[in-house]
């Protein structure tokens, strides 16, 4: 048995399903990051999980015992929200105090875990301040802190650094894994955003529409996405439509005509002559023939600067378009309306499930 299991769990409001029947394990220790669109139900189940949604259906067991009808306070979780929600009147060291002293704890004892926990996030020198003095990421190691003092069995965050802007978001990406990695404590993270989700987990749990469609580690899910919506959402996957011809075991692609990958199985990846595929930007090349690899014309439609590397749009002969990312110099000869010899690698290519 998992350290924490969820079964068969479901909750609707009215006629909408935000809950489809989850069944979830995490183990111990573990940093698994619920992804998904906003509606998906990745924070009804963390709210369900604490103890603030009551499902309809279903079960939520820790460590043997069935907490699925137990009060909040009564669960030992920590939560972390987008909005922290520190009290504005006490310091920092009050706020991390306070969950101690709602236990009761002695003052000698408060004062000694405070100090440590102000040690670990790295606030000692800013523990008499009030929170409105503090910047937004120095916000967050409060709030952090406060949900860790008392040592929970599981630390739920909720969206946590989406209020952050983009560098102050990488770095407290990398505070939470080391706070992960020196507490121990199991971490269930939400967001809706890819890059975070691949950066700080160990798994991911991917939903759409109530319910979870991929779990796995972020190179599976990246480089074996099982279905459409995963690789879509995912990001840097090309979508695209093929044909697969049984009696010549050949695909249609790209414009054209190449003998099916070892990779693919008629049987699961093709249904009535109609495969989905998808390839990353960064596995199509820019060029003419080479040894193994594929070469299909396409037309540039647009490029977009993002830093060290660019992005550019092309529409192949079939009409549909693919996202290529190439090193900012190399694009500077790239112009909207050109002509372009691209290649790929045929086991590059990847095959999805029939919608």
């Amino acid at each position: 048995m998992a350290f924490l299991d969820i079964r068969k769990l479901r909750r609707t409001y009215g006629s909408v399903v935000a809950l489809d029947g989850i069944d979830l394990s995490v183990e111990e220790g573990e940093f698994i990051t619920l992804l998904g669109p906003s509606g998906s139900g990745k924070t009804t189940l963390l709210m369900s999980i604490a103890g603030f949604v009551k499902p309809d259906a279903g079960g939520i067991v820790l460590s043997g015992v069935d907490v699925t009808d137990m009060e909040p306070e009564d669960r030992n979780f920590g939560l972390v929200f987008q909005g922290y929600a520190l009290f504005p009147h006490l310091t920092v060291r009050d706020n991390i105090a306070f969950p101690l002293q709602v236990r009761k704890w002695q003052k000698r004892a408060v004062a000694e875990r405070v100090e440590a926990m102000l040690d670990l996030v790295g606030l000692g020198a800013l523990a008499a301040r009030k929170p409105r003095e503090l910047s937004g990421g120095q916000q967050q190691r409060v709030a952090l802190a406060r949900a860790l003092v008392y040592s929970p069995r599981l630390l739920l965050l909720d969206e946590p650094l989406s209020a952050l802007d983009r560098s102050l978001r990488e770095t407290m990406q990398r505070e939470l894994k080391r706070l992960h990695r020196e507490t121990g404590v199991t971490f269930i993270f939400v967001t809706h955003d890819q890059e975070e989700a691949y950066a700080m987990s160990d798994r991911i749990a991917v939903f759409q529409n109530g319910r979870i469609i991929q779990v796995g580690s972020p190179r599976d899910i990246y480089r074996k996405p099982v279905s459409r919506f995963v690789a879509g959402f995912i990001g840097g996957n090309n979508l695209i439509r093929a044909r697969f011809s049984p009696e010549r075991g050949e695909l249609s692609l790209l414009g054209r005509s190449l003998a099916a990958p070892a990779h693919f199985t008629p049987a699961l990846h093709s249904r009535d002559g109609d495969v989905s595929a998808w390839i990353r930007s960064e596995d199509i090349a820019i060029g003419g023939e080479e040894a193994g690899r594929e070469s299909f014309e396409v037309t540039v439609i647009d490029r977009s600067f993002i830093g060290a590397t660019e992005r550019v749009t092309v529409r192949t002969a079939e009409g549909g378009e693919l996202v290529l990312v190439m090193p900012a110099g190399a694009a500077d000869a790239v112009t909207i309306g050109m002509a372009l010899q691209c290649r790929v690698r045929p086991d590059a290519i990847g095959f999805l499930l029939p919608d």
